[in-house]
Order: structure tokens, then sequence, then C-alpha cells
């Protein structure tokens, strides 16, 4: 089979299993890249202490502290409250009315000024469906005109 440039831009039409095989090259090439990361990230982690940090609150004399098991939970509840009061208050103060205002309509005068139309033209627009512009020399519609309804 020939490469077509084109399934670049329209995937689903490569069949399903080359699809999901250069989709796994993809994950695979990805997870080589994040494993080249792991050695600056875990540098880093050192030098901000937290393998101390862990090995301080949770591993030493592999015992857990019990107001770590009490506290962490709570606050994590907090935490979740306090988000949920939040976005509650929000739909409250917010939620009844739609404060935005509506744009102002466009005038029959105004928008032929604005097309440097005649008034006939703007009026043909807003009326009509389907409506065929014909431009002048200095591309301003001068006129129009409908096209026959096709049966």
């Amino acid at each position: 089979m020939k490469f077509d440039s084109r399934l670049i831009r329209k995937p689903k039409q490569q069949p399903r299993l080359q699809r999901a095989a250069w989709g796994f090259v993809t994950l695979g090439f990805w997870m080589v890249y994040a494993y080249l990361w792991t050695p600056l990230a875990t540098l880093v982690l050192w030098l901000l202490g937290v393998r101390t940090a862990f090995f301080q609150l949770y591993v030493r004399e592999h015992t857990i502290e019990p107001f770590l098991l009490l506290t962490l939970p709570v606050l994590a509840f907090a935490c979740a409250m306090l988000l949920i009061a939040w976005a509650e208050y929000n739909r409250f103060r917010f939620g009844r009315t739609d404060r935005r205002s509506q744009p102002r309509s466009a005038t029959l005068p105004e928008v032929a000024e604005a097309l440097g139309a005649p008034p006939a033209v703007a009026r043909a627009l807003a009326t009509g469906k389907v409506i065929v512009l014909h431009m002048g020399e200095d591309a301003s519609p001068q006129g129009f005109s409908a096209p026959a309804e096709a049966a």
C-alpha cells in the first residue's frame, strides 16, 4: 500500500490495526522519554528533602502516626466542603439571571451605510432567504437578485 499524505489529516481513514500499532509505538517512546527524566526528578526531590520527609513521617520504625491518620482525612474533607460551599455561593449569586446584555439590533439604514449600499439592498438582505449581490467596481453592493426557487 502506497503512503498517502492525506492520512495525516484524516487518521480515521487509516486501518484500525495500523492506528493501534502506531499508538503503542508512540506510548513506548513517551515512556522512554519519561524514564530519561527520572534521574533529574529524583535529584530535585532529594534536594527538596521529599525522601527524608517521607521516611520521617511514614516509614520510621515501620509505624504510621495516628495523628496523621486522623488529620489528613479531616483536612481533605474540609477542603472539599470549602470548595463546594464556594461553588454553591457563586451559583446562588450568579445563577438566577443572565446578566449579559443583548446586543442592539442594527437598523436597515445602519446596515446600508456600513455596506455602502442602497437601502433597498439592506432591506432585501433582511427579508430574503437567498440573495445574490451584484458588486460594483469599488467592491460595494450595487444591486441584488433573488435566484429562482429550485423545485
